[in-house]
Formats: C-alpha cells, sequence, structure tokens
C-alpha cells in the first residue's frame, strides 16, 4: 500500500502540470484563432494612377510576382485583378489570409507572488499557403514576414490570473517577445 501511495504522490504533480498546461494552451490557442492573419486587401480590382501610390504598387506587384493578380496598364492608370489562383484564395475569406497561429511547444510556466501567472510558448502557421512564403510577398508584407521567419523561434507571452471563483483568465492577447531584425 505504501508503495502505491508514493507512486500516486509522484504521478499527481506531474498530472497537475500536465493539465494546467493543456489549459493554457486552450486559453492562448482560442485568443490566436481571434486574430486573422491576412493582408487587408478586401475590394477588387484595384485601380491607380501611374506614377502615384508607390507603396500600393509594390504590394500589388509583390502580389503579380506569387501569381495572385495580372497588372494591366491603360489610360494613365495601372490595375490589378485576381488571377484564378488569386481568386481561389480570396474567396475562402475575402481576403487574402494566411493561416492561423498556432501553439507549438509551452516553454516555461511561472506564477510570481501577486497571482500572475506567465506562460512563455512558440508557435507554427496552421495552414500557411505557397504564396505566403513567397519572397516578394514577405517583402512587401512585413508582418507576414515576421511572422513566417519566427516559426518555432519566436517566443510570445501570454499572461494570466485567477478570478475570485478560481477560473484562469488571459489578461490580454500574446505577445512577441523575440524580435528579428
Amino acid at each position: 500500500m505504501k508503495r502505491i501511495t508514493g507512486i500516486l504522490l509522484f504521478l499527481f504533480p506531474l498530472y497537475s502540470q500536465a493539465s494546467s498546461e493543456n489549459l493554457y494552451r486552450h486559453l492562448i490557442q482560442q485568443s490566436l484563432n481571434s486574430q486573422s492573419l491576412c493582408l487587408g486587401e478586401k475590394q477588387w480590382p484595384v485601380s491607380i494612377r501611374m506614377g502615384s501610390d508607390r507603396w500600393i504598387n509594390a504590394k500589388m506587384e509583390a502580389l503579380v510576382d506569387a501569381g495572385l493578380l495580372i497588372s494591366h496598364v491603360k489610360a494613365g492608370r495601372k490595375d490589378w485583378v485576381l488571377t484564378p489562383y488569386g481568386q481561389a484564395s480570396f474567396r475562402k475569406h475575402h481576403d487574402f489570409c494566411y493561416g492561423t497561429m498556432r501553439v507549438r511547444n509551452i516553454q516555461a510556466i511561472s506564477t510570481d507572488n501577486a497571482g500572475l501567472t506567465d506562460v512563455i510558448f512558440t508557435y507554427y502557421i496552421h495552414a500557411l499557403p505557397d504564396w505566403a512564403r513567397h519572397p516578394s510577398v514577405r517583402v512587401a508584407n512585413t508582418d507576414l514576414d515576421n511572422l513566417v521567419m519566427g516559426i518555432d523561434s519566436v517566443r510570445y507571452q501570454a499572461l494570466f490570473r485567477t478570478d475570485s471563483q478560481g477560473a484562469i483568465r488571459l489578461i490580454n492577447e500574446p505577445e512577441q517577445l523575440d524580435l528579428l531584425y
């Protein structure tokens, strides 16, 4: 009987730690699911006067390089329209979305004296489309580039507090800890 009790006392902290890690993972994932990873291009075709809006031109030409758009010049204007590949990618979300962040690995969980729990984790991007890996698209969209470059290496932090009823609550969206420059 002492042997069984000893084994249970040894295993209970491991089970409890795994259980709390799964809860933190679930709460972090809920927050990440609410964050859209999209370029923000919602209306097509796009048209600008030639020589104006160089930033728009660069972003659109990156999407041309990736095979999502075709550009046409006529009457002093430059127009971009969706290719069939671009239409298929755009139709899914009415934007060019490039997947969902997912928790890859929880690296550390620590709780301070005030009851604030700090969870450090790495991520990956689920359903990352090929066009999002294209060098031109990444250069023209720094947020996308930082996320793609940080897969499995950049750490994020999520802060939790336990409320008066004992429920664990995420305080705010997970924040990036490591910067890649």
